[in-house]
């Protein structure tokens, strides 16, 4: 057992663990080195756990700004730039990003001075915020127990399957209010919006969550005035319909939102240099910048591509996190062969053990790194 904590020169604290046998060498491990390594080593493998929630494939510009943890994400280029979960990106004036989520089935566009945070991406169920300005999602069908949903202050907006949009902009009825619109192209919508009345203002209670469904064609508006909100379904505004005509998306082509649509032909064209897909798309945008791709079209499908690139991802952070408790032990060893040749035989000896022991710990993740494949 732990029978006493000691301090020993220059600050390192130690403990005493008795043996069973009486009058028997006592072993000193350094505890505050131990407890740093055994702490890169958990910090290691949560990042090595950590897989990429979506990546940017096309942007239109540089003013892209993606906040994580609190601090800004330094990126020269924002295009090939990987996402995680509780990032936010902010897109600048006349800038468009289209982002693809984790399996290559779902994108995500966002319009100019867009405010997004990607609140949850794992175990099937995805939940995007929209804080303030406009994004549209191209979402492939899901199965079982997957979700996908986008929220804004005022409503949250669930399909299993769609193309569809959520805009949270300023209100035209009142000042310091916003509007959200919430409108489907293809498929269905479920929306349910936090509809405030008159009545529930009288008595000061609090906004009632109301289920609605739209399909194709459709729109449900919700919009507060005066500390209410209300709910108003109807037809697809022109203006908004106009404005995905003019920015589609350059990733894939969905279904025409309607045939009365005319796509202008800049769109057009931009949307012919990039509809090849998922692994042709990036070596497009790539290759527009002097980037040659080395992966022929149709070698890999998308599925193949995000697994190589998650085992890449896992196996880098296994030989990291293998370094980082190594480097741990090899600081231990010296120490010991310090503590040797100063005259301490015990403590030096005690240093060597607990260095092999902290270096053993390296191995499950050179391990896993060894053996992770796709």
């Amino acid at each position: 057992m732990f029978a006493l904590l000691t301090y020993r020169g220059h600050g390192i604290v130690s403990a005493t663990r008795s043996g069973s046998v009486p009058g028997g060498p006592s072993m000193k491990y350094p505890i505050g080195i131990i407890g740093l390594a055994c702490a890169l080593s958990l910090a290691a493998a949560g990042a090595w756990a950590e897989d990429a929630a979506a990546v940017i494939e096309f942007s239109s510009g540089d003013d892209v700004i993606v906040i994580r943890e609190g601090r800004r994400v330094a990126s020269d280029d924002p295009i090939g730039l990987e996402l995680f979960q509780g990032d936010q990106v902010q897109t600048g004036k006349g800038v468009f990003v289209e982002m693809r989520l984790s399996g290559g089935g779902s994108v995500v566009k966002l319009a100019e001075n867009t405010t997004f945070v990607l609140e949850r991406l794992s175990d099937g169920q995805t939940s995007l915020q929209l804080v303030y300005g406009r994004v549209r999602a191209k979402v492939e069908r899901l199965s079982g127990a997957d979700s996908f949903s986008v929220r804004s202050s005022q409503a949250i907006a669930g399909v299993r399957g769609t193309d569809f949009g959520l805009d949270v902009v300023a209100s035209r009825s009142a000042l310091a209010a916003t509007t959200t619109n919430a409108y489907c192209f293809e498929g269905a919508v479920e929306v349910t919006a936090f509809v405030r009345s008159d009545a529930q203002i009288a008595e000061s209670l609090e906004a009632i969550p109301q289920a609605f469904l739209i399909q194709a064609g459709e729109m449900l508006r919700i919009e507060g005035a005066k500390g209410g909100t209300e709910a108003i379904k109807s037809t697809v505004d022109t203006s908004i319909r106009d404005f995905w005509a003019e920015n589609d998306y350059v990733l894939v082509v969905p279904a025409k939102a309607s045939t009365a649509v005319t796509v202008p032909e800049s769109s057009g064209q931009k949307r012919a240099l990039y509809d090849e897909g998922y692994a042709q798309g990036l070596a497009d945008a790539k290759a527009s910048l002097g980037v040659a791709s080395g992966v022929p079209k149709g070698f890999v499908s998308d599925e193949e591509v995000a697994a190589i690139r998650m085992a890449a991802r896992r196996q880098a952070g296994g030989i990291i996190a293998g370094g980082l408790i190594c480097v741990g032990g090899l600081a231990l060893a010296i120490r010991g062969y310090v503590l040797t040749d100063s005259g301490d035989v015990e403590g030096g000896n005690d240093s060597f053990a607990a260095g092999a022991i902290i270096s053993a710990m390296s191995l499950p993740f050179f391990t896993l790194a060894l053996f992770s494949k796709p």
